[in-house]
This record gives structure tokens, C-alpha cells and sequence, in this order.
């Protein structure tokens, strides 16, 4: 699902923008209808390298940036679009009448909805899309916020695309801050080796104690595998980011701390 690049396919007044190469395409092509300076923010806004996607990636809020790297860490998930338009104004301004809802304008034409995020994921070669939306508890609660939700999942749902009000309940600073650590591998460079990691992986849960450090573990394993300390740490977070450890998100990850792994271990 992708909006064609030829501006003369839209309405005059949106072809200035579809030009520039907002919201169309896919993967390095695309561009967000709406950046980070579009948009005013409360600091909280920011543009992430992405990872399976390298471009940046415009987040408006630590919910959004939350989001995208727990759906980077998919392995089925091949493209991540984030402010998304439905550039089929015509179908949109139709719901919003049929539904009671107030159309957004910029100006004096009507402004596409946007999409917090259109996920491509790939499964044994068929490609298939979702749609979700990013939403605090209190504006998923505003009547005003739902009803323009709900033009966003009567179009989607028209077109076959599964559409996800996000429950965010659980995306605090320390998921968000721990998501941060163990993307560290991708910031420094690393080059994942799949037969390395696992073999890691498998030492690290060998030498694993619920109480003891971080450091003290990384320490150990420079030493058992004749690495740096740097080394071994961009692994351990490669393995943390690929699953291979099951690092529980929502505690504190720190070199002075003990790692807490998900119960499920």
C-alpha cells in the first residue's frame, strides 16, 4: 500500500507537498506528511536513524519513538511509515459526513488524516500491512480524538488494513530509556554475526545470577570470549535487541545494576 509519486493524481493545493516527496512511496523513498517541524512539541519530539529503514524517522512524542522501536524489533517487519496521509480526500470528507465528524482544513482545502504509523511485514513472501495509531490514555479518551479515530479505522478497515488503537498503558521512561540501551549496538556500528550472537547468548545465561551486575557479567565474558569491553557490551545488546537474551524491558538496564530477565525465562 503506497501512495503513487505523480503529483498530477491529487488535488492542486496537495501537489506542492506530493512533489517534495511527502507521503508517498515506501522505504528510502518515503517521507512523512508531518516532521518534528510541523508540529509543536512539549520537547518530546525527535528524529530517529531507522534501523530497518536507514532514514530518519519523525516521532512526535515518547510514546511514538516507544512504538517504532518495539515494531523494529519484528522480525517480519520490513517498512515502518510514520504520519502516514490518506491522500483519498474525497472518501474521507464522505465519512466524516456519515460519521458527525468535523474534517480537518489547512486553510480554505480540506488536510489528509494521518496515520501514526503503516507497518509493512513480509511472511513467506506475501507482504501484508497495519495500521496503529499512538495515543496517551487521555486523548484515546476525548470524544473529539475518537471520533477522528474513527474515520482512520472505517477507511482502513474498507481497504482490508487492520487498524490498532495502541494501548500505551505500559510505554514509561524505562521502557523507553532500556529500548535506548540495547539499540546501542546499531549507534556504535555494530555488525551482527548470527552464529556469534547465539553463541553469546548461550554463554551469557550460563554465567547469569539474578544478582549480580551488569558490568560483573560483561567483565566475565570479555575474558571467556578474549574480546573488549566494547565488544562484548554492543553483543550483549545486540542479543538483548534480537531477542536472543530476554532482557525485561520494564526494569532499569545499567552497568552497576543486575540485569532482570523477562519471567518467561
Amino acid at each position: 500500500m503506497f501512495w503513487r509519486s505523480n503529483p498530477q493524481l491529487y488535488p492542486p493545493y496537495l501537489r506542492a507537498r506530493i512533489r517534495r516527496g511527502c507521503g508517498v512511496g515506501e522505504r528510502l523513498a518515503y517521507k512523512p506528511w508531518l516532521s518534528i517541524r510541523d508540529v509543536p512539541s512539549m520537547g518530546t519530539s525527535s528524529s530517529v536513524p531507522g534501523l530497518k529503514v536507514r532514514r530518519p524517522v519523525h516521532t512526535f512524542s515518547e510514546l511514538e519513538t516507544t512504538y517504532f522501536y518495539l515494531a523494529e524489533r519484528l522480525p517480519n517487519v520490513v517498512d515502518i511509515r510514520e504520519q502516514w496521509p490518506i491522500l483519498d480526500i474525497d472518501r474521507t470528507l464522505s465519512l466524516c459526513s456519515n460519521l458527525g465528524v468535523r474534517h480537518g482544513f489547512r486553510g480554505a482545502f480540506p488536510e489528509p488524516f494521518t496515520i501514526d504509523f503503516l507497518i509493512t511485514e513480509e511472511s513467506e513472501g506475501t507482504m501484508s500491512f497495519r495500521a496503529a495509531s499512538i495515543k496517551t490514555a487521555k486523548d484515546a479518551n476525548d470524544p473529539k480524538i475518537r471520533q477522528r479515530l474513527a474515520v482512520e479505522y472505517a477507511w482502513c478497515q474498507e481497504r482490508g488494513i487492520p487498524w490498532t488503537l495502541v494501548d500505551t498503558s505500559s510505554f514509561d521512561k524505562t521502557v523507553l530509556n532500556t529500548l535506548r540501551y540495547i539499540r546501542r549496538w546499531f549507534q556504535n556500528g555494530h555488525k551482527p554475526n548470527a552464529q556469534q550472537a547465539d553463541y553469546f547468548a548461550q554463554l551469557f545465561l550460563s554465567l547469569y545470577l539474578p544478582n549480580v551486575t551488569l558490568q560483573t557479567l560483561l567483565a566475565t565474558m570479555t575474558k571467556r570470549l578474549g574480546i573488549v569491553a566494547s565488544e562484548a557490551n554492543d553483543i550483549f545488546c545486540y542479543c538483548a535487541w534480537s531477542g536472543r537474551l530476554p532482557v525485561s524491558l520494564l526494569h532499569p538496564l545499567l552497568m552497576n545494576k543486575p540485569v532482570v530477565l523477562a519471567r518467561t525465562t
